[in-house]
């Protein structure tokens, strides 16, 4: 490029700039009245509004919207007003709760980059939903938008935006499902918090801390802590409930796997087992169903959308009202697995012979996948017939189950007629008892990966914990009575 060239190129970039700046010159010059003044003061010149106005200085917003903070106002018509019901009139919480519904902190205008549906927390705590595609925010349509001023975004819209319950206050305020109801509002609990709780002195013979019993206690219920707290306003969820028709055929179908001594007992762990996998994190609607949701314990549902017999959009997602529902058996009721070098996980090490401890031991090989490891428990030389381990192995249903362990036999090397191979040796399963014969005993040949193997079919009959002995050979032979297992697998037959 000639010095002529790069000459006028340079000009000509300059020209663009001082054009750019002339530009945006004259766009602040022009917005200059608006920034210069607050979105109090923008709603104040507004007739179209003077009724939320009103509400603002009667609940004392106008001083926040007066504050150098950002927000965002959505302020409903005096038309949308005119009905505006009494007993939010005439509560001063429930107003302050109605105003604040309409502001939120930032400024948010109809080109700002959102995804097409996104919830909004408001100064009430509450989450409002904006809908880029219908122009609507709490399905209230934006009449007039971005009015800007100094210190936010005002948006006139013609419906108010009323609070919305969030999904665990509408369970606690329908009649549609009573049973599901009843049972989740039992599963509320009084909780010791210490650090909400006052102390009043030491206990000298302790020396722990004393509190004032009437301090430090929560109301918590189970279904937050191991499911989802759908009372929480700082996420969404999409919470499933069911008629009772449907509760019952749900309950009726999985109470056979939670047979106890006690109907009462039996019928907590169905409840559960019903409720837990009804909540699901992310919205769906009744047309944005996918095929199968996903509960937080790994469980795939199904729901079909003519199922869905009411849609209730609320302040931290959306409750689909269902009248039947699909879960697999095999989706609540899992295969069940016991790793072998488990039994150190235990505070005492169930064994025969406790002085035998230092002959059980836990291998680690390297797997055929590459860079990966796997353990298993391995006992030799003990020289005691009838060596047992002991497993407990918690929350077995009561169903049948095709048994499986998977052991290796890299380690029993015999030397006969000066050859050193590895030699098979006997071992067994034995569930429930202690004498138990439904498993035999089983071979162990020599292998150098583990190797799964069936052993049966065994049923249990209660749900709880089910022992289960893993058995040497009667001998005292250390050749003959060595014990290994990678894991132990129970698998329902349905």
């Amino acid at each position: 490029m000639t010095l002529y060239k790069k000459i006028l190129l340079f000009a000509s970039i300059l020209a663009g700039f001082s054009a750019c700046q002339d530009g945006w010159e004259e766009h602040t010059s022009l917005n200059d009245p608006a920034l210069n003044q607050n979105i109090m003061q923008e709603i104040n010149t507004n007739p179209r509004i003077s009724r939320f106005n009103e509400l603002l200085v009667q609940t004392g917003f106008d001083e926040v919207l007066r504050s150098s903070k950002s927000f965002t106002v959505w302020a409903p018509t005096n038309e949308a007003l005119q009905n505006l019901d009494q007993t939010i009139v005439n509560s001063p919480d429930r107003l302050k709760q109605f105003v604040s519904n309409h502001i939120s902190y930032q400024q948010y205008f109809t080109h700002t980059t959102l995804p097409a549906s996104f919830q909004i927390k408001t100064l009430s705590g509450k989450n409002i939903l904006w809908d880029k595609a219908t122009a609507t925010v709490d399905a209230a349509k934006i009449e007039e938008a971005n009015k800007y001023a100094g210190n936010g975004v005002l948006h006139i819209v013609g419906a108010p935006l009323t609070p919305r319950m969030n999904s665990w206050e509408f369970l606690n305020n329908t009649t549609l499902s009573p049973r599901q109801k009843a049972y989740m509002l039992s599963l509320d609990e009084r909780v010791f918090v210490d650090s909400l709780a006052v102390q009043t002195g030491v206990d000298p013979v302790t020396g722990k801390p004393v509190y004032d019993p009437a301090t430090g206690f929560v109301q918590q219920n189970r279904f937050f802590q191991r499911a989802y707290n759908i009372a929480n306003e700082d996420s969404v969820y999409t919470f499933i409930m069911l008629t009772d028709e449907a509760y019952n055929a749900e309950f009726g179908r999985f109470r056979k796997f939670f047979a106890t001594s006690t109907a009462d007992s039996t019928d907590a762990l169905t409840n559960w087992a019903v409720t837990k996998d009804l909540a699901f994190r992310g919205v769906y609607t009744k047309e944005t169903l996918p095929e199968t949701l996903i509960s937080r314990s790994g469980v795939q549902v199904h729901i079909d959308r003519n199922a869905v017999v009411r849609e209730e959009r609320t302040s931290n997602g959306i409750v689909l009202v269902v009248n039947s529902l699909t879960v697999a058996n095999e989706e609540k009721i899992k295969p069940i697995r016991v790793e072998g070098e488990s039994i150190f996980d235990f505070r005492v090490l169930w064994l025969s012979h406790p002085d035998k401890v230092g002959n059980v031991s836990v291998q680690t090989r390297r797997s055929e996948v590459a860079g990966e490891n796997y353990r298993y428990l391995r006992a030799t030389g003990h020289s005691i017939s009838g060596l047992w381990l002991r497993y407990v192995i918690p929350n077995v249903y009561s169903t049948k189950y095709k048994v499986y362990w998977s052991v290796i036999n890299d380690f029993n090397f015999v030397t006969r007629n000066d050859i050193r191979a590895l030699e098979p040796f006997n071992q067994r399963i034995v569930l429930g008892t202690l004498n138990a014969t439904v498993f035999p005993y089983k071979a162990v040949a020599p292998s150098s990966v583990p190797v799964r193997q069936e052993l049966g079919e065994y049923s249990v009959a209660r749900y709880g914990n089910l022992d289960a002995f893993l058995r040497s050979a009667l001998s005292t032979d250390n050749t003959i009575n060595p014990l290994t297992l990678d894991y132990l697998e129970l698998v329902p037959v349905f």
